[in-house]
């Protein structure tokens, strides 16, 4: 990604790494119909969209484009979290171009919408968010993604689109058009057709599954939720495993929805590797660099 760069005139890497970002809408995103709402939303806040690309992301690129981060999640928050992302529709990476601009802003584009989106986590204290407006009420059922700074837009360009990395960049630097500008609603319109709408809604207590016989369970309804959470790690990763794996006989996007409410709520396992710097971005829940020689502190970073 540096050396795509290097070649570039400066006002061209301007535009691509300073007045614009992205967002990425996730799988629930599409079948939760959330793309044309949050275009909406990003259009009244300045944002513009200057084209879409569709991008795949497995399990293996999930790691490594949260790779600083998700050392402290759960197994069982990872693995509710490969189900999304792994459920079918693909990912759609929108290029934006902040029309506000840094001089009346004072940030970056990527550095504005990552405090706009609000946080997954501290919901309650992200007000006006893009996040609050779709509706976010499961952790795992957040909707979007974008990167924080410029400096993680590089990065994760080339996580999310190793053979496409110029295209991306130049899709960034380029200017606002009409054909650009349509170009995310038609994708996200193509794949509502091709995958159904679910209304990602929480379950009641006790969930109207049943688990299969050849189980050796009784076939009494299984409850769901954090109410029937079980109490050991181990346990409840097998919980959402078999979620996973089918055997409840449950619609897909109903055992994803019960393994996000069944997550919800979990703590850390640990820090971050990298968290947003201390009183960065007030609405998000940050990491705290432990007390020690500045040497501990900067291998904890």
């Amino acid at each position: 990604m540096a050396a795509l760069l290097d070649g570039w005139e400066p006002d061209r890497a301007d535009r691509a790494l300073l007045l614009s970002t992205f967002v990425m809408f996730k799988p629930d995103a599409v079948v939760g119909r959330r793309v044309e709402p949050a275009l909406a939303f990003l259009a009244g806040h300045g944002f513009e969209p200057i084209g879409a690309l569709t991008v795949r992301v497995d399990a293996r690129v999930c790691r490594e484009l949260w790779r600083y981060q998700i050392n402290a999640a759960p197994l069982a928050v990872i693995r509710a979290v490969d189900m999304i992302l792994e459920s079918g529709p693909p990912c759609v990476f929108v290029a934006l171009r902040d029309t506000r601009g840094p001089e009346r802003t004072g940030t970056t584009a990527a550095e504005r919408l990552a405090e706009l989106k609000g946080s997954s986590k501290n919901r309650s204290a992200d007000g006006g968010s893009l996040r609050g407006a779709l509706g976010c009420e499961l952790m795992c059922l957040n909707f979007v993604h974008a990167p924080d700074d410029p400096a993680d837009l590089i990065r994760e360009v080339g996580v999310l689109l190793p053979g496409r990395r110029a295209e991306a960049l130049s899709l960034l630097a380029a200017e606002v058009s009409p054909r650009g500008a349509a170009e995310p609603v038609a994708v996200a319109r193509e794949l509502y057709a091709a995958h159904p709408a679910h209304t990602l809604t929480r379950h009641p207590p006790v969930s109207t599954f049943t688990r299969p016989a050849s189980s050796g369970a009784s076939s009494r309804p299984a409850p769901s939720g954090t109410s029937d959470r079980p109490a050991d790690p181990e346990s409840l990763l097998a919980r959402v495993e078999e979620l996973a794996a089918d055997a409840t006989g449950l619609p897909l996007w109903d055992r994803i929805v019960i393994a996000a409410e069944m997550v919800e709520g979990l703590p850390s396992e640990g820090r971050p590797l990298i968290g947003p710097p201390p009183g960065k971005r007030p609405t998000h829940l940050r990491t705290v660099r432990p007390a020690g020689p500045p040497a501990a502190a900067a291998a904890d970073r």
